[in-house]
């Protein structure tokens, strides 16, 4: 199997277990485990501790000790067994144990796959934005057709769908692999013992800046990202199968930008387009903020081919053009878990608050901190 192949796969069969687990396992947990709102909240929001954790200490350790082939194997089958755990206890102490080791140990296949498609896209040329396409494409069709479902079935089926998905994608990491992941790992990547891990990002200030813009980006779409389905409900749509389609327009665009990414990013400096990034993300908050209207809405959800899909290509390219493999591995982590994990956490707690007392300031401070990150993304030196 061919790199390209290789990685396209990897993403729609990584991002169809994300389709399932990141926006039904609350769901799952209140049904089937007769959980409170709250409760499986509490429990669920471990994910995303573990995953901060596991970006930054799990998986560089894994690779330290292991190669990413083997990495990978670790991470797939810890994800098959623990999946399966969720079926045989109702304790809301071992449920949140389970979901905390599935966060640590199956999700560092996230950092792992992106270090991976950085450096295929520096080794190999590989066209990281019609690979990533599969994932978005994975993500939006398996959401579709799992909803089906659980109308159909119950909730129930959830824990049998997501056994079934990962141990598939357990499969196809048995499978012949190209000779980086092969060969990428201890034995590849030359690291200074005496140095402490992610000091260098310290002292390199295009990479501590890199960490801060994306973080800060990521940081306003914490309202969108986990608010946008009661924000468009409170419009009182009436056709209520409207709004569905109405917030998968961000995923299409999404996926129409990786698609045509290479032509796109060849006219412009990555750095440029991260700052572009920004701009768009200024106007799309703003725009939310004044106008709580649908047609505005539905507008805004084009944007989001800018505000994240460009930032996220523009993040990828800057690594291929300055940094070496073992820096990339490293940024990639830091991306993983800072800039998604971490800012998650943190504008939970800031939008939560905000949103009770008024839902338009919430979008009024997300586009201070869309341009906060523009400001400091124009201090990162061309590449």
């Amino acid at each position: 199997m061919s790199s390209k192949s290789w990685l396209s796969t990897n993403y729609f069969l990584q991002f169809a277990v994300n389709g399932l687990y990141l926006p039904f396992w609350i769901l799952y947990l209140t049904s089937v485990k007769n959980l409170s709102v709250l409760e499986a909240s509490s429990i669920f929001s471990m994910l995303y501790l573990a995953r901060f954790l596991s970006g930054i200490f799990l998986s560089p350790y894994l690779l330290k000790k292991f190669s990413m082939n083997l990495a990978l194997k670790i991470t797939v089958i810890s994800g098959v067994i623990l999946a399966a755990s969720y079926g045989f206890t109702n304790d809301k102490i071992l449920l949140t144990i389970i979901t905390f080791m599935f966060g640590l140990l199956y999700f560092t296949v996230a950092p792992f796959i992106e270090s991976l498609a950085s450096l295929f896209l520096k080794e190999e040329n590989v066209d990281y934005g019609k690979a990533r396409t599969y994932g978005s494409l994975s993500f939006t069709i398996v959401g579709i057709i799992v909803g089906g479902v659980v109308g159909y079935l119950g909730a129930e089926s959830l824990y049998y769908i997501l056994i079934f998905l990962v141990t598939i994608y357990s499969v196809f990491m048995f499978l012949p692999q190209p000779n980086l992941v092969k060969t990428l790992g201890k034995e590849s990547i030359k690291t200074n013992k005496k140095e402490k891990l992610y000091s260098w990002v310290l002292k390199d200030k295009n990479a501590f800046l890199l960490i801060l813009v994306v973080f800060i980006y990521q940081l306003s779409h914490t309202a969108y990202n986990n608010y946008n389905a009661i924000y468009l409900d409170s419009m009182n749509i009436s056709a209520k199968w409207i709004s569905g389609l109405i917030l998968n327009i961000s995923v299409i665009a999404e996926i129409l930008f990786f698609i045509f990414s290479k032509k796109i990013v060849s006219k412009i400096k990555p750095t440029n387009l991260l700052i572009f990034s920004g701009i768009a993300a200024i106007i799309r908050w703003l725009m939310l903020a004044v106008f709580h209207n649908i047609f505005i809405f539905t507008l805004m959800q084009t944007l989001h081919a800018l505000t994240f899909a460009a930032a996220h290509i523009a993040f990828i390219l800057i690594l291929d053009k300055r940094y070496n493999r073992e820096k990339i591995i490293d940024m990639q982590n830091l991306y993983t878990a800072i800039c998604f994990q971490l800012s998650m956490t943190v504008g939970l707690y800031i939008m939560g608050a905000i949103w009770d007392f008024n839902t338009s300031y919430v979008f009024y401070v997300s586009a201070i901190f869309a341009l906060i990150g523009t400001i400091v993304a124009t201090r990162i030196e061309e590449v």
